[in-house]
């Protein structure tokens, strides 16, 4: 199947890929890459849906918690929690795995790389008859997983043109949302389905997209920066020419070219030769204030609570509503995640970054506060149902800005020498983050119920604060220029302030801006 699929692979790569260019070409890669993201947020959910089937919980029976009471109960929640939850220490360590491999083998290689490891887990939790097999399953998907969202954003985002670089990072968030649906819908189709193909399926269905991302890697064009640091000066310049819709030896291409070689040999000057050098910097280009951003960042993400959902949601609603109203209850909460985040993408290059972020979280601190209220007496039934439309305002509202923002703006805000190790550990923070919610939370809502989603509405309001403060918007800027913004700032609080001014000439190509000497911020075409 493997080998048809690359035959096929390179039938369609020749010649009729190699003819599509510009805008056409990025939005390709975009698609492409994002089914990756499809494939991500299907696994990350699917295993919501299996915690109440009773052919899995009789081969799994160390995470029943629907046929338990007492002390088993307790101890079976626990189990359960980190049965769930391995999964992102996986994802966690795939991710950290970009910093040291991600610079070496290049962005299409690292993607073919995170495919292969994905069948394997896949085919392991697929085939499990013991919970020793699946979550050894769990952890080698949560590794490939994890290469995925650290290295396709910044992917993405090198092949980007500033315009557009918004919107076609944020399409990965659209098909990740959309595989959670998916995950949600088939699970509940096979909710009617007798015996273990009724959790089997649904676990090994996924397996679809990662032979899929094998089948297009030959397609994927190596990244146009990563090629210039590697001194592929040719290999970058044709890169460019096909990105840019320009002859390869036009001034356009050779311009950029000139700016990309520029930014590396300035973070060289910086001291910069290697990623792991830096990162805490306190020096002018201000990496420590960056890496602050950069984990912080997803942490938010996480911290609003909203991961709850596609974990837990059937379990919790069965807790007051029947089996199948709950699943369907809980799969329609999951479709307002991706209308929230095509919203995001159609907003964010109209609105910014740091606007729709602050959105989010001011809606999450409200969302949180009054799913808490009203969950503190569900013996009315009322307050129930109102509690729910507050789950769906919440899955609405939170994609919008914080979903894949923040790996956007982890990547756009990162050095060029060192963009994949702050992309690594962006998606590094949040899979640890992600661990915590889905390892703590039946704990949390057993013990305290209601007031376990105060300690989110908490974390929303002071991540407001904190957005609105420090995190510079990096919206119609190329990625050189916001290099810019942080190496002229003088204090914490310039960043935000000197991102805030518009770009000259904010519609003219990409890279194609230099730096008016004395002036900070400001750019002058090079035209």
């Amino acid at each position: 199947m493997l080998g048809c699929s690359l035959v096929a692979c390179q039938q369609f790569d020749m010649p009729y890929f190699q003819n599509v260019r510009g805008l056409a070409l990025q939005r390709v890669l975009a698609t492409v890459c994002a089914v990756a993201f499809l494939r991500q947020g299907y696994d990350q959910s699917v295993m919501n849906g299996l915690l109440t089937l009773n052919a899995f919980l009789s081969t799994m029976p160390e995470i029943d918690t629907l046929h338990t009471t007492g002390a088993e109960n307790g101890h079976n929640a626990n189990v359960q929690g980190a049965t769930v939850a391995i999964y992102e220490v996986g994802c966690a360590f795939g991710a950290l795995s970009v910093i040291l491999f991600g610079d070496r083998i290049g962005r299409p290689k690292l993607i073919l790389t995170a495919s292969c490891i994905v069948i394997i887990g896949v085919v392991f939790q697929a085939a499990a008859y013991s919970l020793g097999q699946l979550i050894a399953g769990r952890i080698i998907t949560g590794l490939g997983v994890g290469i995925y969202t650290a290295i396709i954003p910044m992917y993405i985002s090198e092949t980007a043109h500033a315009k557009h670089r918004g919107p076609l990072v944020l399409l990965d968030g659209v098909f990740a949302l959309s595989g959670i649906v998916l995950a949600a819908w088939l699970n509940f189709r096979f909710y009617y389905v007798k015996g273990a193909v009724n959790w089997r399926f649904p676990i090994a269905f996924q397996l679809i997209f990662a032979l899929f991302m094998i089948s297009v890697q030959p397609i994927l064009p190596e990244s146009r920066r990563w090629l210039i640091k590697k001194d592929r000066l040719d290999e970058g310049q044709n890169v460019i020419s096909r990105l840019m819709e320009k002859s390869p030896g036009s001034f356009e291409v050779s311009r950029e070219v000139a700016i990309i070689n520029s930014a590396l040999h300035d973070d060289h000057r910086f001291g910069q030769k290697s990623s792991s050098q830096g990162i805490f910097s306190l020096g002018p280009d201000r990496h420590l204030y960056r890496t602050l951003i950069v984990v912080t960042a997803p942490i938010i993400t996480q911290m609003t609570g909203i991961s709850i959902i596609p974990f837990y949601s059937n379990t919790i609603l069965e807790s007051t509503l029947s089996g199948s109203i709950a699943r369907i209850v809980s799969a329609c909460m999951h479709i307002m995640l991706v209308i929230g985040a095509i919203i995001g993408c159609l907003l964010v290059e109209r609105v910014g970054r740091r606007k729709l972020m602050l959105f989010s979280t001011g809606s999450m601190v409200v969302c949180q506060a009054s799913v808490a209220g009203l969950s503190s007496d569900l013996k009315n039934p009322t307050t129930g149902k109102v509690a729910l439309v507050f789950y769906f305002l919440a899955m609405l509202l939170l994609p919008i800005g914080m979903f894949m923002v923040p790996f956007m703006h982890a990547s756009e805000i990162s050095p060029v020498a060192m963009r994949q190790t702050y992309a690594g550990m962006a998606a590094a923070s949040s899979w640890l983050f992600n661990f915590l919610i889905a390892e703590i939370t039946p704990v949390g809502i057993a013990n305290i119920t209601w007031k376990y989603y105060l300690i989110y509405a908490s974390c929303s309001a002071a991540a407001t604060v904190g957005i609105y403060f420090f995190y510079p918007e990096t919206q119609g800027r190329s990625l050189e220029q916001i290099n810019q913004i942080f190496r002229q700032s003088t204090s914490i609080f310039d960043p935000v302030k000197l991102s805030l001014e518009p770009p000259v000439d904010s519609d003219s190509l990409d890279g194609g801006y230099e730096e008016i000497p004395g002036n900070r911020g400001n750019f002058v075409s090079l035209r």
